[in-house]
This record gives C-alpha cells, sequence and structure tokens, in this order.
C-alpha cells in the first residue's frame, strides 16, 4: 500500500469515487440521478449505480425509482464513517495464503498485510463524510 500522504493517491478507484458521490449527496438538497453523479466525477453510470445500489443494501443511501427518482443520503454526514464505506464496497477477493503454491514466506506476508489493513481501516473509521465536507478546499 502505498502512503497516501506522500504520493496524493485517492486509494481504490471505487473507494474514491464512492467518497465523492457521497459528498455529492450530502451536499444536495434533491435527489441526484446516477446520471448526473457519474457526468461529474466523469465515471460511468452503470459503475455508480452498481456502488449506490450496494450503499443503499446497508442502509447509507435511499434510492427512489423513477421518472423523478434519484438518490440520497439515509444517514447523516456524521454517522457514516470512511471505513463504514469501505466495508460496505471492499473487495474481499483476498488470497489465502494457503492456496497458493508454497515457497514458506506466503504466511509471514499473510500477516503484515492483515496488520497492514487493520491500521488502514482503524484510520478511515477515525474519519467521517462530515470531516470531508468540512476540509474540502474549493
Amino acid at each position: 500500500m502505498q502512503l497516501l500522504i506522500q504520493s496524493g493517491d485517492l486509494g481504490p478507484k471505487w473507494f474514491h469515487v464512492a467518497l465523492r458521490a457521497i459528498v455529492l449527496m450530502a451536499e444536495s438538497k434533491e435527489l441526484l440521478k446516477s446520471n448526473v453523479i457519474a457526468e461529474t466525477l466523469g465515471e460511468d453510470a452503470t459503475f455508480i449505480r452498481k456502488m449506490l445500489a450496494k450503499l443503499a443494501e446497508q442502509d447509507y443511501v435511499q434510492a427512489h425509482s423513477g421518472r423523478y427518482g434519484g438518490y440520497c443520503l439515509n444517514k447523516t454526514p456524521a454517522q457514516i464513517t470512511m471505513q463504514d464505506i469501505y466495508k460496505v464496497l471492499g473487495n474481499d477477493n483476498e488470497t489465502p495464503y494457503w492456496s497458493v503454491p508454497s515457497t514458506g514466506s506466503e504466511r509471514f506476508i499473510s500477516m503484515v498485510i492483515a496488520k497492514a489493513e487493520k491500521t488502514f481501516q482503524s484510520v478511515l473509521a477515525d474519519y467521517t463524510i462530515q470531516d470531508i465536507l468540512e476540509n474540502r478546499s474549493q
């Protein structure tokens, strides 16, 4: 994992797109259509809809169907941590150390990666969408 502060990296694409979409919804007084979110973020509308569907399943977002439908937050920005979003949308396609041909180093590598992931998520738990809103540069 790269050091985010040094590289300016936004992390995995799905993660920063989700956070930015949630910020858009937090700022909006109206329902936002997926194509508007997609256009604003420069992303594919299907990608946005799939991501928002997962967030709606976990009650972070409300999805309203129909011609006048769209998406909005189902919780306040202060109630949603960055870790919440990471966990809902995160990819659980990890490679168990016992599933690859052994060189003898897999178990240790697995332990280091698990420790790094735990630390990463604990940092994400410290920040909410409200924090993003309050620390935006215009």
